[in-house]
């Protein structure tokens, strides 16, 4: 699904969509950049179970 700029900043008003930190310059007209931190987390296990919690080593 895409979004426009508009609606972006429509479901962060209900609180259904959560940016932080959010930076007005990365929201473009039917995105949002991202950018990689410091700090890059990796799984521990090898399959992932999407309906759990998995493991993350920093």
């Amino acid at each position: 699904m895409i979004l426009t700029d508009k609606r972006i900043l429509e479901e962060m008003d209900k609180g259904t969509i959560k940016i932080e930190p959010y930076n007005r310059a990365d929201l473009g007209s039917n995105s949002y950049d991202v950018h990689l931190g410091k700090t890059l987390a990796l799984y521990v296990d090898e399959v992932l179970d999407a309906k759990k919690h998995n493991k993350i080593e920093y």
